[in-house]
């Protein structure tokens, strides 16, 4: 199996992943996000919308990369989560109306018993859909 390949699986299984994003002066950042995967294509969402700091630092075009372990890392803490093993990707903003109805069935499905999967779900998380791929 790829790295890339057991990545899109932690992502599409994992409750909580860690997406380590770079600031314009080099800092790299870890913070705790949900993530979905459609027909193993892994997708992440910004909760409150596509201005949130990390989904800004992944569209900048500076070094994105997702750790390989338990996001809840980061949300217990964030530096210690910046020395978890980790692969570098990419990210596409995802536009095309069918995958977004995926990607919503998909966030759906994965966090159905959360109270807060309405918040990436549909509105602004929908409009700043992001697709990862390999580096």
């Amino acid at each position: 199996m790829s790295e890339f390949a057991h990545l899109a699986g932690h992502l599409g299984s994992s409750d909580t992943v860690a997406i380590v994003t770079t600031r314009p002066s080099g800092q790299e950042v870890a913070t705790p996000i949900w993530s979905a995967a459609v027909d193993g294509v892994p997708y992440v969402r910004p909760a409150y919308g596509p201005r949130t700091s990390w989904h800004l630092r992944a569209r900048s075009g500076r070094p994105v990369a997702f750790t390989l372990v338990d996001g809840r890392n980061a949300e217990r803490d964030a530096v210690a989560a910046l020395r978890d093993p980790r692969l570098p990707v990419t990210v596409q903003l995802a536009d095309d109306p069918d995958e977004l109805d995926r990607v919503d069935e998909a966030f759906r499905e994965k966090y159905r018993d959360s109270p807060y999967v309405g918040s990436v779900v549909g509105g602004s998380a929908r409009a700043g859909t992001l697709r990862v791929q390999p580096a």
